[in-house]
């Protein structure tokens, strides 16, 4: 589309109504901006002039809101896959209880985080990301849905938790962000989790952002895995239940108590842009696993050399590689050299599941290593 001067000067002198929310999410822009640019040894200034910015978005992108979609797609693509605010980790040996008086050795896996570029993850999975944010008063807790996406495998939900006088709902600090992830206290007066339908359910691993975090104010990304492949079509949903009191007294309520509690339930629909599509390869029963930019699952029952019982255990996945036709390659995990690069496995079943914690460019795939077990990609 061409413009004329008069045009762009039009625009420009425009009075652009820009919201509250709509000025958080450049902020938040900026600021990840700014960030990269202290990262690389760069100097560059960002002029904080909402106004202008919502004008010279209209003309890019003939409307105002494009600009809260790409603010809001910014936090998702960092958050979720980058590494702006996010550090990595080596191997750490820790000594914790054994519950029987004494000390056992264990290891925490090395994790890294890798750049995140924009453009390429617009044109990976853009599409599929949703853009206006999910806004829910929840007591004294306000939750924002900045972005969502899924596939079958998984979903990636950037979201931020906020209360006056600090978050008391959930606690997360760097030691959980490295081993079970953020949970829910005794002291919420609310829950939440994912499902898609009665029998599709969410596990997750919540990462609370620690550079970008407040007291006030957490930012989160959540990684979560489907207890069973979605199915086009299926939707899924965050269902919300408030109590009329803590977590905590629910809990300590008999069965009876627990069942007559006023326990308030509000589901909502998450996205209705669809799934992210998955590619297989189908081996035969020499192996089958399926993936995408963001997540992988494999059926550990073919190919792998295990019983049932064993394909069923997530101890058994000792080695997921993906290389490139580069000749470099992402580890998502190895159990020799103690490495979890992803953001979240779990098992279901025969199926091994990895969310990604960085974006793989499907088109690049040379093969796809499963302990010995080699998946071409052509």
């Amino acid at each position: 589309m061409r413009i004329s001067e008069n045009q762009l000067r039009e625009t420009l002198n425009r009075e652009v109504q820009v919201s509250d929310l709509v000025n958080e999410r450049l902020r938040d822009t900026y600021e990840i901006l700014e960030k990269r640019q202290e990262d690389s040894g760069k100097k560059k200034y960002y002029g904080r002039n909402l106004r202008a910015a919502a004008a010279a978005a209209a003309i890019i992108c003939c409307g105002v809101p494009s600009i809260v979609y790409a603010s809001v797609k910014t936090g998702f693509f960092e958050g979720m896959f980058g590494n702006s605010t996010k550090k990595s980790t080596e191997v750490i040996r820790r000594e914790i209880d054994d519950g029987k008086d004494g000390k056992v050795t264990v290891d925490i896996p090395s994790k890294e985080f890798v750049p995140v570029d924009e453009a390429k993850a617009e044109a990976m999975i853009g599409q599929w990301v949703t853009d206006e944010p999910i806004v829910r008063e929840i007591g004294e807790h306000t939750l924002t849905i900045e972005s969502f996406a899924y596939d079958k495998n998984g979903a990636w939900m950037y979201f931020t938790l906020g209360r006056e006088g600090g978050v008391t709902a959930l606690q997360g600090d760097m030691d959980t962000n490295l081993t079970k992830g953020a949970y829910f206290t005794d002291d919420a007066e609310f829950y939440f989790n994912l499902n898609c339908g009665e029998e599709i359910f969410g596990c997750d691993n919540i990462y609370i952002d620690m550079e970008k975090s407040t007291d006030e104010l957490l930012y989160c990304s959540d990684y979560i895995l489907w207890s069973e492949g979605v199915e086009e079509g299926d939707t899924p949903k965050l269902s919300i239940e408030r109590y009329p009191c803590t977590r905590g007294e629910l809990y300590a309520m008999s069965d009876e108590e627990r069942a007559a509690a006023d326990i308030q339930t509000e589901t909502i629909e998450l996205s209705d842009k669809g799934q992210i599509p998955v590619q297989s390869i189908d081996l035969g029963e020499n192996g089958f696993l399926e993936y995408s930019p963001v997540s992988v699952s494999v059926d550990m029952s073919k190919g792998m050399g295990l019983s049932d019982e064993e394909a069923q255990d997530p101890y058994y996945m000792k080695h997921l590689e993906i290389r490139y036709k580069d000749g470099s390659s992402y580890v998502v995990s190895d159990q020799e050299g103690c490495i979890e690069n992803n953001g979240y496995v779990m098992g279901a079943g025969v199926w091994y599941k990895a969310a990604f914690n960085r974006l793989v460019d499907t088109d690049e795939i040379e093969e796809i290593l499963v302990n010995d077990v080699r998946f071409p990609a052509e």
